[in-house]
């Protein structure tokens, strides 16, 4: 069977020729130019036949149809031009030169039957998502890679196994109407366009048996005229029944070099929208480019509310025909006439603005052609093109983040025919929404429409845990929902454009555009930006992005793509977009390189503005960004430093977010940046027992591969936020509180001064309400509603008066309970949309903290005001002691603690002994967090900045103890803390033990880090790490407190992740209510966002935080907890306040434990149904195996903090741990019944 032959068309592949798909100045075939035509919205114009007026006899709704299977299936075109019985087909190959020509034949005889794929075959997609083993014979999984390529040839080549899909569809003849229509009688010929949003990686197009063309670049559309060979109704030929569409896509191509970006690799498929189109052939709108800008921003006062203002169009347009329409002798430069091939006939282009009440700006419409129209300036006709400046009357209203106002633009084509019975018609209409905006660098200061504006953004792949990189409008829009919602300000779109209808939803909420086009080179840094051969490949992508996106106000700059050297290639990018759009920045991290190598960034290198308008590095360290304010800017620099990527958030992340913006808010000409990056790239897998995880680099037996390092978003790969974005979120809330005039050494202010910030840049907080509450102990005890000042100027503050503030300090006595230490006094402000009290609409929070709780060590009667744990009950305990044992027992209660081994255990004696507690022991390990080091990564177990191989080495992770010594105390005996004189009557299990480390004791399978360990021999043989004291002792009520101090050996350990203890209380006892920060998990440099109170959820049963398991749920600031038996109404997936308003509501008719807190400083605590080594162990969430009937209570003195080090600077020293503050560790609690 005769193969089809790709190359011959293309003129490659013979005679010493490349391939087509290896060629890298063949960037297309036949493609058309690119243009700003919002293709989806005319699909929509015209599928709901909606012409601009009926009243207009001039609106013109240009016939476009959407050719994706939805469409197709659901029935949107019924009743339209196109129709589809069978839909889409599918064949899979493995390679591009063994494709039978039958699949783009329209007709197959018996001996060339064509076969399909047996599965589902939807377009787009990504065939990689689906297996084709069984049906096609090619496995083709989903690969990840980071900087590698996923093969072994050099560029341009590619493998010879080299999978090609071939995607087919049969649709019914066009109507006539697409090929000639009706003009005021005359007709009026058509050209019919076939538009691909986006095609993975390099494609060739057939019609009807005929080559269309070809194109490349994964992220941006193809257009292809196809009126030549598509079938219509009148056509020539008489025996066409159908029309056939074959496309067939290849995974790599030379191109692939280009797209090197940190994602699934090779997603291959039609993975973006297709559509089919008609426009007049004779002269049509190609292009308009329209830019708003406002009048003399410089002046403006960057306090003042962003007034209306003088807004002037900036507007050139492009007329195109079709290759039939010639035109002769007319080569003359000024030649300021819209040519056509015809004598008698003329075009004129005529514009309209439309407000954001659909009402028109100009009184007539405008004509450049017009000399008598005094608003225009600066016109110029030249055949096809048109330029002009125009003055908009009447002042416009802005386009900011805060205020997103829209306006439309309208330019109509105006054929003026004297022979026909109207002689002037409207033939094209191009439609586009636009903005008034400005965007100017000065100063070191990046300026929108006059103000400094922070840059709180992210940056985004296109991604979904479904479809891969086939991502759905309502995927699209719930991404940029939440990052209105948790107070982003910007994305940039990293490292591609994306579809449309991203930008058409930044235009319309208000989300700034970094636009970054798709070319990066990172595992050929050095080479491809020095190569000429990709030269034209890389400025077609250039091109081709800014022409499509050019009229949207959300793009505030340019990105000539990401992580590609810097070279010529470089500066050429930016050249040419400076020449066609001065509007926007350009910025390009590279510029601020070496010349050779990804090396640290040279913020003085000299020829860097030739690419890049804004410094933009990626992932500096705080310290680096000080000293560019300080003392590198004022010296070399007037350009704003914009971080294009930071804050790697990777797995339980973003330590430090505040320590950089302390630094942007405080630091002249830091302005912000994106963080790395928006979402997880799992992809959502079932296992045998139906239990859902996703799955990363290697899960598909793609090697090589880069494991989980595609595993660094801000949310879930289904969209679930971590608790990263809570902090984010608070550090860029548009609104802040303050207590005047409070510190340590103030007095006491009743009623407090409160300041309020409007840190918005544009608008006052008229949008907006609030409400506050007083904690008295974490409870909420009054809430009221708050009145914020409606007319508080951008970046101004004034004093709030909260009268009923004043009543409710005097109604709970807040002057009288300030001056006592046991009692914590803390006020919440909430600010929300004014759009009702829903959490979604939350702007800003705020807690002040007007007096703490301090421990005092006489706690065992805490909390203060319970009437059910300070009754009074029996005896002392009882000791008893036998051969292998010690224990005491008081009021049906026991702790038994083992002599010789380290078994503690405590519980409640009736018929049996209930065991309530058991196993308390040291705990100075955690599961690594990604930034601690990528477990699965073997190299990283020697990278010294990855502390996770160090705690491996140590045997961290397999903590006992050793010469364990029991004794019971008289009530004279020594405290451990000298300060306990409370339990002085009762006696005691003192226990002193060797604290043992076991390097490599615990195996874990598939683990990189642990696996190098072994490797190397090391392990097997113990470390003596330090020692443990221990005192347990019981009160009359059974109520047990332990003191434990745990002393390392700093020779030997210099760096830990925890210093604590973890016990097991009784899985029976999930429900969990806390006073500490809150409610979501917090660290010691991520704590910003979490509020002390009191709040409850359930353990749950499967920590799932992250798709890789590994340190969570951590809460800072414990005063107690309380484990109960969970009722049917405790459902709380999250932790929530409680509703409760005393410790006595808590505790009320519940049995449970109580814990409490009783040394120098509050712990840290976590409770999980998993072990550390067990997350540790785990690659996926549903490899966990957690105990049903052990809750792990984890209470520390201390936690490493987070840091980014997976990608960036690892965590800041000030919130490292190296065991060695005073030598100990101190952690002693209160275990205090209730309801037994």
């Amino acid at each position: 069977m005769e193969s089809i032959n790709l190359n011959a068309c293309c003129g490659g592949g013979s005679n010493g020729t490349p391939n087509a798909w290896e060629d890298p100045s063949l960037t297309g075939m036949h493609r058309l130019p690119p243009h700003s035509r919002n293709i989806r919205s005319m699909a929509i114009a015209y599928q709901n036949n909606t012409k601009a007026d009926e009243d207009d006899p001039d609106s013109v709704v240009p016939p476009c149809v959407c050719l994706d299977s939805s469409a197709l299936e659901l029935g949107e075109n019924t009743g339209s031009d196109i129709m589809s019985e069978d839909g889409w087909k599918f064949r899979l190959f493995p390679d591009p030169l063994h494709i039978p020509s039958s699949y783009i034949s329209p007709k197959s005889s018996s001996k060339d039957a064509i076969s399909f794929c047996t599965k589902e075959t939807s377009v787009p997609s990504n065939w990689t998502m689906t297996p084709h083993k069984e049906c096609c014979g090619v496995h083709d999984p989903p690969r990840y890679t980071n900087v590698q390529m996923p093969f072994d040839v050099l560029y341009p080549h590619v493998p010879d196994d080299n999978p090609t899909g071939v995607y087919r569809l049969e649709f019914a003849l066009l109507p006539e109407s697409w090929i000639c229509s009706d003009n005021n009688g005359t007709k009026l010929r058509r050209r019919v366009i076939l538009h691909f949003g986006a095609v993975e990686s390099c494609y060739f197009v057939y019609m009807n048996g005929r080559f269309v063309g070809m194109g490349k670049d994964s992220r941006l559309p193809s257009e292809f005229d196809i009126t030549s060979c598509v079938n219509n109704v009148s056509g020539k030929d008489v025996d066409a029944r159908k029309n056939v569409l074959a496309v067939i896509v290849l995974k790599w191509s030379d191109s692939s070099f280009l797209e090197q970006q940190d994602h699934w690799r090779g997603m291959a498929g039609i993975h973006r929208s297709v559509f089919v189109y008609s426009t007049p052939a004779e002269a049509f709108i190609e292009d308009v480019f329209c830019r708003g800008e406002l009048v003399n921003t410089k002046e403006v006062d960057k306090s003042s509310v962003q007034q209306d203002c003088k807004g002037l169009l900036k507007i050139q347009a492009r007329i195109g025909r079709d290759h039939q329409t010639r035109i002769t002798g007319k080569n003359i430069y000024y030649n300021e006439q819209i040519e056509c091939s015809r004598d008698e006939v003329l075009y004129r282009m005529i514009f309209q603005v439309y407000d954001p009440v659909n009402a028109p700006i100009f009184d007539e419409p405008i004509d450049a052609t017009y000399e008598g129209n005094k608003l225009i300036k600066d016109a110029h006709l030249r055949s096809g093109t048109i330029a002009f400046h125009v003055e908009v009357p009447d002042n416009v209203k802005a386009w900011t983040d805060e205020n997103p106002i829209l306006y439309r633009l309208e330019a109509k084509l105006v054929q003026i025919n004297p022979s026909c019975t109207d002689p002037t018609s409207t033939v094209d209409v191009f439609e586009c929404k636009i903005g008034f905006r400005s965007i100017d660098i000065s100063n070191r200061e990046l300026l929108i429409n006059g103000k400094p504006v922070l840059i709180k953004g992210v940056n985004r792949h296109d991604h979904s845990q479904i479809g891969g990189k086939v991502v759905t409008l309502e995927e699209i829009r719930e991404d940029l929902m939440l990052m209105k919602a948790y107070n982003f300000n910007a994305i940039r779109t990293a490292h591609y454009p994306n579809d449309p209808y991203l930008y058409d939803l930044a235009d319309e909420l208000g989300l700034y555009v970094v636009d970054e086009a798709n070319i990066e080179c990172h595992g050929h840094y050095d080479m491809i930006c020095r190569d000429q051969s990709y030269t034209a490949a890389m400025l077609d992508r250039v091109q081709r992005m800014v022409v499509r996106d050019q009229n949207h106000p959300s793009i505030i700059g340019w990105s000539l793509g990401n992580e590609a050297g810097y070279s010529m290639n470089q500066t050429m990018l930016y050249g040419w977009i400076k020449g066609y759009d001065t509007s926007r920045f350009i910025q390009y991290e590279g510029a601020n390189r070496p010349a050779w190598g990804q090396l640290p960034h040279v913020y003085d290198r000299e020829d860097s503005a030739l690419s890049t308008d804004v410094i933009c590095p990626m992932y500096p360290t705080v310290d680096e960004m000080v000293e560019w304010a300080d003392v590198i800017a004022p010296r070399v620099e007037t350009r704003p430093f914009i971080m294009c990527e930071y804050a790697h958030a990777m797995g339980n992340s973003s330590g430090s977010l505040a320590d950089y913006w302390r630094a942007i808010k405080d630091k002249h000409g830091l302005q912000g940046g994106f963080i790395w990056d928006w979402i997880d790239q799992g992809l959502l897998q079932k296992d045998k027992d139906g239990n859902a995880w996703h799955a990363y680099g290697g899960d598909f037996g793609d090697s090589p591969n880069d494991a989980n390092f595609n595993i660094n978003g801000m949310i879930g790969p289904d969209r679930v936020r971590h608790p990263a974005m809570i902090e984010f979120k608070k550090l860029a809330q548009p609104v802040d509180f303050e207590l005047e005039g409070h510190c340590n050494n103030c007095s006491f202010q009743e009623p407090p001064i409160i300041r309020i910030f409007n840190r918005r840049y544009f608008s006052t907080l008229d949008d907006l309400v609030g409400s506050w509450c007083l904690k008295i102990n974490g409870f909420i005890v009054e809430e009221h509603a708050l009145k914020i000042p409606k007319d508080l100027a951008p970046q101004t503050s004034e004093i709030l008066t909260i009268s009923s503030l004043s009543k409710a300090y005097a109604r709970h006595n807040v002057a009288q309970l300030h001056m006592q230490s046991k009692t914590a006094i803390h006020l919440d402000f909430h600010v929300f949309l004014n759009d009702g009290r829903n959490p979604a609409a939350e702007v800003a929070s705020e807690q002040i903290t007007i007096s703490s709780c301090k421990h005092n060590h006489n706690t065992h009667l805490l909390p203060y005001s319970s009437k059910i744990l300070n009754c009074h009950v029996g005896n002392g305990p009882q000791v008893k002691e036998d051969e292998t044992s010690l224990s005491l027992s008081s009021n049906g209660f026991l702790v038994r603690l083992e002599k010789e081994t380290a078994d503690f255990e405590y519980g409640h004696m009736g018929t049996h002994l209930k065991s309530l507690v058991k196993g308390l022991l040291p705990n100075l390990f955690r599961a690594g967090t990604d930034n601690d080091g990528v477990k699965q990564l073997g190299g990283q177990f020697r990278d010294k900045s990855k502390p996770v191989g160090r705690w491996l080495s140590l045997g961290l992770d397999c903590v006992t103890l050793e010469n364990a010594k029991r004794q019971v105390c008289s009530n004279d005996c020594v405290h451990i803390f000298p300060e306990m004189k409370s339990m002085k009557d009762y006696p005691a299990i003192l226990t002193e033990a060797t604290i043992v480390a076991w390097p490599g004791k615990n195996t874990y399978d598939g683990i990189g880090m642990a696996e190098a360990l072994k490797s190397q021999n090391q392990g097997c043989g113990k470390i003596e790490l330090g020692t443990w004291k221990q005192k347990v002792t019981m009160d009359t009520k059974g109520a047990l407190h332990t003191e434990t101090r745990i002393t390392i050996d700093e020779s030997v350990v210099n760096d830990l992740p925890r210093w604590g203890v973890e016990l097991g209380v009784n899985g029976s006892l999930s429900r969990s209510t806390f006073f500490s920060q809150g409610p979501h998990e917090n660290y010691v440099d991520r704590q910003n966002s979490a509020h002390v109170g009191v709040y409850e959820e359930n353990v749950p049963d499967r920590p799932a935080t992250y798709v890789v398991p590994q340190e969570q749920g951590n809460r800072m600031q414990l005063n107690w907890i309380f484990f109960s038996q969970p009722t049917s109404d405790d459902e709380t997936a999250d932790a929530t306040p409680t509703p409760k308003k005393s410790i006595d509501e808590v505790l009320a008719q519940k049995q449970g434990l109580l814990f409490i807190p009783t040394g120098i400083l509050h712990p840290e605590f976590s409770a999980s149904r998993c072990t550390d080594d067990q997350l540790f162990a785990a690659r996926h969430v549903n490899d966990l195996e957690p105990s049903k009937d052990t809750i792990f209570v984890r209470l520390s003195d201390a936690q490493r903090g987070l840091g980014t080090g997976s990608c960036g600077p690892q965590t800041l020293p000030k919130y490292q741990f190296n065991g060695m503050r005073d030598e100990v560790c101190e952690v002693s609690f209160w275990i205090k019944p209730v309801g037994f």
